[in-house]
């Protein structure tokens, strides 16, 4: 099922599957209000679909997101005063906490350009899968903001290190997906025409897991990520393990196991 919330973002559902489409290829998939507000709606609206498991975030064309569409994105830069520009940052930012908050796994995938606010849709994903054409940069700086913007002085650090996110942001480089690959940036990096299958094999994987476990893992990477200690962390993997052996899911897990077959989860 294809549905549109917006001309610049499709919506498809196969199963426990969405794909996420920014769909104005004509500039790249640049962020407009538009397509902005439609993808915070959907991610929060995530929160309440059991049904849906998996998450694919790409884009149509030849480019992932090529950042804010600062010439016809209808933010109204015009006005230019402090409050205005205050509630731009804040319209955006919740995009990106509304997909920390999703409890389904987030595919990015990426190819051609993914800049500024792209460059953190990229990063705010759970995995990203990208092919050798695709280009990462932290173009704010060069656009006389600081490079720090839209998540990136959070996320990057998290993903390549504290002194290459350093190098990103101040500089403003635009680095090839190798570089990114070898700092541990992505899941996978393909040849262009490898990367949807690639993509459809995680999709695979992740859906032949429990589906309360695979929301489970998903938190407890991100708290563990920001977890002031490994006793802390093991404390929440404890909780975590002890309420899902509880569960019918945990208990098919076993027979199938037993059985030689596969399991047949019912999310319980």
């Amino acid at each position: 099922m294809t549905t549109i919330v917006d001309s610049s973002v499709r919506i498809n559902e196969e199963g426990a599957l969405m794909t996420l489409t920014l769909n104005r290829p004509e500039v790249g998939n640049a962020f407009s209000g538009a397509m902005v507000d439609a993808l915070y709606q959907t991610f929060s609206d995530l929160a309440g679909r059991d049904d849906i498991r998996v998450v694919v975030l790409e884009g149509a064309g030849k480019h992932f997101c090529s950042g804010l569409d600062l010439v016809d994105g209808g933010w109204g830069f015009n006005e230019r005063s402090v409050g205005m520009l205050l509630g731009v940052q804040r319209r955006i930012a919740r995009l990106y906490l509304a997909m920390r908050r999703c409890p389904q796994a987030i595919i990015a995938t990426v190819q051609g350009a993914a800049y500024g606010g792209g460059l953190s849709l990229a990063a705010a994903a759970d995995l990203r899968v990208a092919d050798s054409t695709a280009k990462f940069c932290a173009a704010y700086i060069r656009i006389g903001l600081t490079g720090a913007d839209m998540a990136s002085s959070y996320l990057l650090p998290r993903l390549v290190g504290g002194s290459f996110a350093a190098e990103m942001m101040m500089t403003g480089r635009a680095y090839a997906a190798d570089a990114m690959d070898k700092r541990g940036f992505l899941s996978h990096l393909t040849d262009p025409g490898e990367r949807e299958p690639a993509v459809a094999a995680l999709v695979t994987d992740l859906l032949a897991t429990a589906p309360l476990g695979l929301r489970l893992t998903k938190e407890a990477v991100h708290l563990g990520i920001d977890s002031s200690s490994m006793e802390a962390t093991m404390a929440l993997e404890d909780r975590h393990q002890t309420l899902l052996s509880m569960t019918d899911d945990a208990a098919e897990a076993m027979h199938a196991f037993q059985e030689r077959r596969a399991p047949e989860y019912k999310g319980r």
